[in-house]
């Protein structure tokens, strides 16, 4: 038995780039048939700033998507707790799984400087780092040994993310890869996703399954 899930989710509830409210997203990834949903809203300034002045105010913001798309889900779906971070100036994105909502609290999150200085916080803390559309516009190459894996299927509809060179790219340098879709709202495109071998109970089980291969893609490009 296997367990499909979509791992790339933002919502309007927390995501200035979001276009969907958590209700619709569940609503919507059920008609389709999945069993769960890992919201990854995004942690950083650009996007996190609108929501509060202090660090406080902007992670209890960033928890409002993944609270809203459980309570809507309730007993019928399963929904993880994600984040998409970014280091300034720098474009490239990075999924992040692995973690409660109380580690959100413990230091600021909009304040890393590097992926470098993340991947050391990450090891410490059982964190898996997936870079997100690697080869979509304005990406930059990032040493592979920094990173968990790569996601080689991103359908986002609004841009060319050149899913075909990630998955080469991963297999180039032994990497991790995922799909996902990336939904902000209703692309047209095919949802990504993966089929797990277990049913995740949070995040932290969610980065055990990705980090030991129990899983397989629902959509991918060669």
């Amino acid at each position: 038995m296997s367990f499909l899930f979509d791992i790339h989710i933002h919502t309007e509830e927390s995501s200035k780039c979001g276009e969907t409210s958590a209700a619709k997203v569940v609503e919507r990834y059920k008609k389709l048939g999945y069993d769960g949903l890992c919201i990854t809203d995004h942690m950083n300034k650009p996007n996190s700033a609108v929501f509060g002045s202090t660090y406080a105010e902007k992670a209890e913001a960033f928890l409002r998507g993944w609270r809203a798309a459980k309570e809507a889900a309730g007993d019928d779906m399963r929904i993880i707790l994600g984040m998409e971070i970014r280091f300034v100036p720098y474009d490239n994105d990075y999924l992040v799984y692995g973690f409660d909502e109380g580690l959100i609290f413990t230091r600021d999150f909009t304040d890393f400087a590097s992926l470098k200085e993340f991947r050391q916080y990450a090891d410490e803390n059982g964190l898996i780092v997936i870079q997100a559309h690697p080869f979509r516009k304005n990406m930059i190459i990032v040493d592979p040994a920094l990173l968990d894996g790569m996601e080689v299927y991103n359908g986002h509809g609004g841009h060319d993310s050149r899913n075909d060179i990630a998955y080469r790219w991963a297999e180039k340098y032994g990497l991790r890869k995922t799909s996902a879709s990336d939904f902000h709202y209703d692309t047209g495109m095919e949802p990504g996703g993966i089929y797990l071998e277990e049913m995740p109970s949070d995040s932290k089980d969610l980065a055990r399954l990705l980090r030991e291969n129990k899983y397989t893609l629902k959509v991918f490009t060669k």
